[in-house]
């Protein structure tokens, strides 16, 4: 039977984990509590420990992916065995985080003149999408996310902060 390696609720305001790197790769060996990824959130960096055991047959989300709680990073199964549509769960799990995500960042209508929408805590623009790693160096910079060029599709990374750190 197919065991999950997902992404769980490490503590109760964690919405989000970065896919740091993969311990293992698609056909490895895997044991029960075994290192399998390492995560990154807001508040930690850690290996997550495999919940089964069994080769690693499919990983999901390649290194550096924003993975909201609840999608399934990677699946352990035999190669024979027939796996469920995944793609389909972590695509609807996606887009009710970013629906949740936008209603976040949606700035609330103010009961005076409008107020334009600015930054938080010196480093994070409203409606900007980064990782925890990328928020925390340009916390540390002193830089606007909003001012670091990214893929429109896509959540700013720490890669994309250390680019813009260089042409600076």
């Amino acid at each position: 039977m197919a065991v999950r390696i997902t992404v769980d609720l490490f503590y109760t305001d964690m919405k989000e984990a970065t896919v740091g790197r993969w311990l293992k790769q698609e056909g490895d060996p895997v044991a029960l509590g075994e290192p399998i990824v390492e995560l990154i959130t807001d508040k930690i960096t850690f290996e997550l420990e495999s919940a089964g055991a069994g080769p690693l047959r499919r990983i999901y989300f390649p290194e550096k992916s924003v993975v909201p709680v609840g999608c399934t990073l990677a699946v352990l199964a035999e190669p024979d065995e027939v796996l469920p549509d995944i793609e389909a769960e972590n695509r609807e799990r996606i887009a009710a985080w970013e629906a949740v995500v936008a209603q976040e960042q949606a700035p609330a209508e103010p009961a005076g003149p409008r107020l334009v929408a600015g930054i938080r805590g010196g480093t994070r623009a409203e409606g900007v999408r980064a990782t925890p790693s990328a928020r925390r160096l340009a916390r540390e910079h002193g830089i606007n996310l909003a001012d670091v060029p990214h893929p429109a599709d896509a959540a700013i990374t720490e890669r994309d902060v250390q680019a813009y750190l260089e042409q600076r």
